[in-house]
């Protein structure tokens, strides 16, 4: 999101601006995501455990039932196969008792308790294994006819049902194609079949219901021949495994579980037959993985965010006092108290920390020592050339208005002495004598050039365009009395960074180099670039005819002014000081006099500077 949105950057302002709301938020954060994966976990954990549940459920009940199907497709074709027998073609009793009382006592494979033949015409059993239920009626018999058979290979069971000893039989009757209007009876002991079931839940039960609601089988021999459930309404689960289907249901409706109890069940159909396996299991034995997962997951949850919470919580205490302390501390410093104690002994970072605050601490008092003695020094340098100054300033101003009077009067009065003699030497000595005057007033006046230069204002640099200040600052010279040429090539696009005395000083040079000349004089003052730094600007000033002072040139290239190497005049010194203050160099060659000015380049020109505007200045 953006701070465009009002809400979400005021609340971002107010969680930043504190490290305790930084805290709390954090940890909120982290407490709505432990939440969500716990939930989800709880969720996603619960259910996979409750599919495992229905998944094992249904598998037990898919299992139960194929072995119920493969039992009796096992009988089934025991009865086709005895209901094939060549005895049969005789038609003789004692024949098929003899064959029938074989089979009753000679299979291994399995527990056949009776066989017989019943004649479907007259309703009564015509041979058996067992001769005392020879000649009893159909209707005597514990099963029911009539049965239906599609043909002599169908076979058809009976509901179980018991016999005379108390052993329980299912009956595998089918139609014997040697002996028409006959059914052969095959009577199976279904004791093993009370002892195939197993089940993946404990307190699991197993029941198989038939059609009309009959347990057949079970786990729990006394549950078997009962109603499944009460009512003459057939359970729901029984109808869906009579239509063929199977699945899991956790509301199954039986009658025989303990009271209270909740049940969930899985169900199967057994092919062939109208019977349907229901696996049962206590619900709370099902899902007791499911609630002993989730109760893990939870706890485990609880235990992390108490955790988190009593971590953070102290953590956060200690780090936000301590950073309470700090800051408490700082502004105790900055308000000028210096003497604030730290908490050197703490051995982790925050130790580290104040230990070097209080070595800042120390360093900076130290250091504002060291100031306070040093500003009370500069107070008093400062006393001192203020005081200094306004000498300087009296006496530049007495000098320059004595020695402007002064020459005022050598002038005048040298004029009125050359007025009053006819004699040539005289006024000869009298012009130089007045030459003399006006160069002591000139003198003067570059004097104040120089204070000009080193006040703060006109000792600044900034942009100036080089070419037009200077054809500007030579243009007004007073070139009287020669036929001086002087000449500005290039720099009208150059930008410089220099003081604004620097077109001055150009000008005071070329005029001392003007003055120094009685024939004429060319000067040529040339911009260009520099070959080697295009960063740097070259001005050249070319005299044709030495007009710079030798002593001047070496005075200015050895740096200072000595008894025996000074120079006449202030002007090149003047340049010097310019140029050292734009950061350029200044090279003058003592043989041709010809100076070579490196000023910095500037990227950029103020406009409506003074640079232009003063370029005049001090040649009035």
């Amino acid at each position: 999101m953006d701070r465009s949105v009002p809400v979400f950057g005021r609340l971002r302002d107010v969680v930043t601006a504190s490290f305790r709301r930084k805290l709390a938020t954090a940890l909120l954060i982290v407490f709505l995501v432990v939440s969500l994966v716990t939930v989800g976990l709880y969720v996603q954990i619960g259910a996979l455990l409750d599919e495992n549940v229905e998944q094992s459920m249904t598998a037990a009940a898919n299992a139960e039932a194929n072995e119920l199907n493969e039992w009796s497709g096992q009988h089934r074709l025991l009865a086709r196969v005895l209901s094939e027998h060549p005895v049969y073609d005789s038609g003789n009793v004692s024949e098929m008792r003899t064959f029938l009382e074989a089979q009753h006592s000679g299979r291994q494979e399995t527990s056949v308790v009776r066989a017989y033949v019943v004649d479907r015409r007259n309703q009564t059993v015509t041979a058996s294994s067992d001769s005392r239920i020879e000649g009893q009626q159909v209707s005597d018999l514990p099963w029911e006819e009539p049965f239906s058979f599609r043909d002599f290979d169908d076979v058809q069971l009976t509901q179980p049902y018991e016999v005379e000893n108390g052993t329980t039989v299912v009956g595998f009757i089918a139609p014997i194609r040697r002996l028409p209007g006959s059914l052969l009876v095959v009577e199976i002991n279904t004791e093993s079949v009370f002892e195939r079931f197993e089940h993946p839940v404990d307190g699991g039960f197993t029941r198989v219901v038939n059609s009309n609601g009959t347990v057949v089988f079970a786990d729990d021999r006394d549950a078997a021949l009962t109603q499944y459930s009460e009512g003459t309404q057939r359970a729901p689960i029984v109808s869906r495994g009579l239509r063929g289907e199977s699945g899991f249901t956790d509301s199954p409706t039986y009658i025989g579980g303990a009271s209270g109890s909740e049940y969930i069940a899985a169900y199967d159909s057994v092919s062939g037959t109208d019977w349907v396996v229901v696996e049962h299991a206590p619900a709370e034995e099902a899902y007791v993985i499911t609630r002993r997962g989730r109760t893990w997951i939870g706890g485990i949850a609880v235990v992390a965010l108490v955790a988190l919470f009593v971590v953070v919580g102290v953590l956060g205490a200690d780090v936000t006092t301590a950073l309470s302390g700090l800051t408490d501390r700082a502004r105790r410093i900055e308000a000028g108290e210096y003497d604030v104690p730290f908490e050197t002994d703490r051995p982790d970072e925050f130790g580290d920390l104040n230990r070097t605050l209080e070595s800042t601490r120390d360093t900076l008092q130290a250091r504002i020592e060291e100031l306070r003695e040093t500003k009370a020094d500069l107070e008093t340098s400062n006393t001192a050339l203020e005081e200094r100054s306004a000498m300087v300033s009296v006496l530049n101003r007495i000098l320059r208005h004595n020695v402007r009077n002064d020459v005022n009067v050598i002038t005048g009065r040298t004029e009125l002495a050359a007025s009053r003699t006819d004699d040539q030497v005289i006024h000869e000595d009298l012009e130089a004598v007045k030459e003399a005057a006006w160069e002591l007033a000139e003198l003067s006046d570059r004097t104040q050039r120089i204070k000009q230069l080193l006040s703060e204002t006109e000792s600044e640099t900034r942009p100036m365009q080089l070419g037009e200040s200077l054809s500007s600052a030579v243009s007004n010279l007073d070139k009287a009395g020669s036929d001086a040429t002087i000449t500005v090539d290039g720099g009208e696009a150059t930008v410089v960074e220099s003081s604004p005395m620097f077109p001055v000083a150009i000008a005071d040079v070329v005029e001392q180099i003007l003055s120094h000349n009685d024939e004429s004089v060319r000067v040529d003052i040339t911009v260009a670039e520099d070959e080697a730094d295009d960063s740097v600007v070259v001005v050249h000033i070319d005299d044709d005819c030495g007009g710079l002072p030798e002593l001047d040139v070496h005075a200015v290239g050895a740096g200072e002014e000595t008894p025996l190497n000074h120079g006449e005049g202030l002007a090149l010194w003047c340049l010097e000081w310019t140029v050292s203050k734009a950061g350029g160099e200044l090279d003058v060659d003592p043989v041709d006099s010809t100076l070579e000015i490196r000023l910095p380049r500037s990227d950029s020109l103020q406009t409506g500077g003074p640079s232009s505007q003063r370029g005049n200045q001090g040649l009035q």
